[in-house]
């Protein structure tokens, strides 16, 4: 939470209500002007004035702080006084003074146009040094006689820097944002590489148009917005995003879109037309088609989440949920009529795998992991092989796409998994490949160079059957999806270490 302190309480008892954990770390406070010289005149000729116009909260309590020490009474109300919201409307009714309507949205040109007439009027908008020009811009060109004195200013405050700069070391999931200058305060807080790094890895919540510009500033996409701009619709807003979904509908949805990928696959199988991503990396319209089934399925059930697929750019709009889809894997096999590939879908939920399938539509199997659950095949509970060691072990590899500038090294690899195992497959499809090591067919599986969609549903089969998934020197995989699959090394856990002794070559 970065508002000021002051601010900060009903904002973060709303999200707290909603089961949010609430770090402070206010990064801004407000402060008295450098002047109070123009304030001071605006409030000595109130009588002077048609209208007054505050644009937050901070501008009311300062204007009426001061309005006390200047004038020794309330200061006399114009004939019309306007709030850009309702919790600046709400601070204003403390002081006794009543807004007209509120605007229709909770920003300066809403309130511009709100106003209606206002040439020749003498407007008053006590206001933040650094305030938007948005709204006098807007009365100017409309013929309005504006006074603008500064009535306070905001300045990093030094305890939200220190809470900030703790916080993203021990780490968090959103950052709420409630003006432009938070925004700035947060780079300024963290420098450049840090606030680049830590707005990757978090969800931002933007009270209104111009915190989102300047979270766009810094090339952070809000992933909400409230609306309307207030401290309750970032809340829900919040909630909303982060709100958990069903485990039954997740599965449901899992399992449909892999049976209307198969069904692009079948309907395409021997007839769809093939092109090119790079060299020995096909892509067919069954690919295409597939995946659109996909994303069809998942996007009319949940259509706030992200995915993040072979085929098309991601969609990255900081939902708590990412699809990771691979259509058609195996599609090599698939352009050669080698009916031997399949559908592969992953449900991602803050970096934990929480459902996952593989469907081959060629032999009708039907692959399903759920987190704490098991893995099935068909409905049948899944369990890794016995193999005890790499000698007993029946293996499983594939060949990443630059085998033609690496097949020494990778022929290397197999020359030595020959040495040592019982024996050695390559199948084409490292999704299936990863099925079947769940599935007990194989006892271990090694590849370089994978992407996520290719591995993704697989490492939860593999470890809901009891098996084992690092890289090749046994680290575990990241919570970002994006980073998954580089080296991977899945196994049914107890030839693990012989494969990674093979394998150290290639940390």
């Amino acid at each position: 939470m970065t508002r000021p302190k002051a601010q900060a309480g009903p904002l973060s008892r709303r999200l707290s209500a909603l089961g949010a954990s609430v770090v402070a770390a206010p990064l801004v406070k407000t402060v008295p002007p450098a002047s109070w010289k123009g304030l001071d005149a605006s409030l000595r000729r109130m009588a002077a004035y048609d209208a007054a116009v505050f644009a937050s909260a901070n501008a009311v309590e300062a204007f009426f702080g001061r309005a006390r020490s200047v004038l020794r009474l309330p200061p006399l109300a114009p004939p019309q006084v306007y709030a850009v919201g309702p919790a600046t409307a709400k601070a204003l009714a403390k002081h006794g003074w009543h807004c007209a309507a509120l605007p229709d949205a909770f920003d300066g040109a809403a309130l511009a146009r709100r106003m209606g007439r206002v040439r020749g009027q003498h407007v008053l908008i006590p206001r933040s040094a650094i305030g938007r020009e948005e709204l006098p811009a807007v009365l100017r060109r409309a013929g309005a006689r504006l006074d603008l004195p500064t009535a306070y200013r905001t300045v990093p405050d030094p305890a939200g820097t220190r809470a900030l700069r703790r916080a993203a070391r021990e780490g968090f999931d959103w950052a709420a944002f409630a003006s432009p200058s938070a925004v700035s305060a947060f780079a300024a807080a963290l420098g450049a590489r840090e606030t680049a790094r830590t707005l990757k890895e978090v969800r931002t919540a933007s009270i209104g148009p111009a915190t989102s510009a300047a979270l766009r500033a810094l090339g952070a996409e809000p992933s909400v917005e409230a609306k309307p701009s207030t401290g309750d619709a970032l809340a829900a807003a919040v909630a909303a995003k982060s709100k958990a979904a069903s485990p039954a509908a997740l599965k449901a949805a899992l399992v449909t879109a892999l049976r209307a990928a198969g069904k692009e696959m079948r309907k395409g199988f021997l007839t769809a037309k093939v092109s090119f991503k790079g060299r020995a990396n096909p892509v067919t319209e069954a690919d295409l088609a597939a995946e659109q089934a996909i994303l069809d399925v998942v996007l009319r059930r949940f259509p706030d989440h992200d995915f993040l697929t072979e085929e098309r750019a991601p969609r990255a709009s900081g939902s708590d949920y990412v699809w990771v889809v691979d259509p058609i894997d195996g599609t090599v096999n698939y352009s050669h009529g080698f009916p031997h590939s399949g559908a592969s879908i992953a449900v991602v939920r803050r970096g934990v795998t929480l459902a996952a399938g593989i469907y081959d539509p060629f032999r009708d199997e039907l692959f399903l992991a759920e987190k704490g659950k098991g893995a099935t095949l068909n409905g049948r509970r899944l369990k890794v092989g016995k193999a005890a060691q790499l000698e007993d072990a029946l293996l499983i590899t594939g060949f990443a796409y630059d085998r033609h500038l690496k097949a020494a090294k990778y022929a290397g690899y197999v020359r030595e998994f020959l040495k040592r195992a019982q024996d050695l497959r390559r199948s084409g499809s490292a999704a299936l490949d990863l099925a079947w090591v769940a599935a007990g067919r194989v006892d271990g599986f090694w590849e370089f160079t994978l992407s996520p969609w290719d591995v993704a549903a697989g490492r939860l089969l593999v470890e809901e059957a009891g098996g084992k998934v690092t890289d090749f020197a046994g680290r575990p995989w990241s919570k970002d999806p994006r980073t998954w699959g580089s080296r991977t090394l899945a196994s049914n856990g107890k030839v693990h270490r012989g494969m990674m002794a093979v394998l150290g070559r290639g940390r």
